[in-house]
């Protein structure tokens, strides 16, 4: 996995894991690594959506989907709890199918997915990995991580190790 230059905020306040904190995390790491951020969408609460960012550096434009993951408060223990495999499942098959929506929300762009770097979207990404490297598919991925560091990797090896 391709490591960038790591970015750092301190937002405590907020669940490292949650949409908001992967969004402010991507947006200052794309801010750090020259892009310019040029539209956001956060979703009303009627909407189904996640949250998307469009940047640009020089003439590569990028729309990314931001999935944060999916725990629950358990009433019982009065605790945050992790989903179960099969809701983590869904959210990132959500979140890859609204990345390819999303391709048609600026022309000559690529699409990219930023979710929270955990075991469970780790080990889908690994299942995923062959077939867009045998099909030579360029998909970004934006790894971020409790501190608000993120990591770029690609679903396809052959662009892993491609710059930001």
């Amino acid at each position: 996995m391709e490591i960038q230059v790591l970015s750092n905020i301190a937002t405590k306040s907020v669940d490292w894991y949650s949409e908001e904190f992967i969004y402010n995390s991507v947006v200052n790491f794309l801010k750090e690594n020259g892009y310019k951020v040029q539209k956001s969408h956060s979703p009303k609460e009627t909407e189904k959506t996640g949250r998307v960012i469009i940047a640009s550096k020089f003439f590569k434009k990028e729309v990314i989907e931001v999935k944060g993951f999916p725990f629950y408060y358990h009433p019982v223990t009065r605790e945050t709890v992790p989903a179960k495999n099969t809701n983590v499942k869904s959210w990132f098959t959500e979140a890859l199918f609204n990345s390819f929506i999303n391709f048609s929300l600026s022309d000559n762009s690529e699409v990219a997915m930023a979710v929270p770097n955990v075991g469970r979207y780790q080990a889908i990404i690994k299942k995923l990995n062959d077939y867009f490297s045998t099909n030579d598919l360029y998909f970004r991925i934006y790894l971020v991580n409790e501190d608000g560091s993120v990591e770029v990797s690609n679903l396809n090896y052959k662009y892993a190790s491609a710059g930001l």
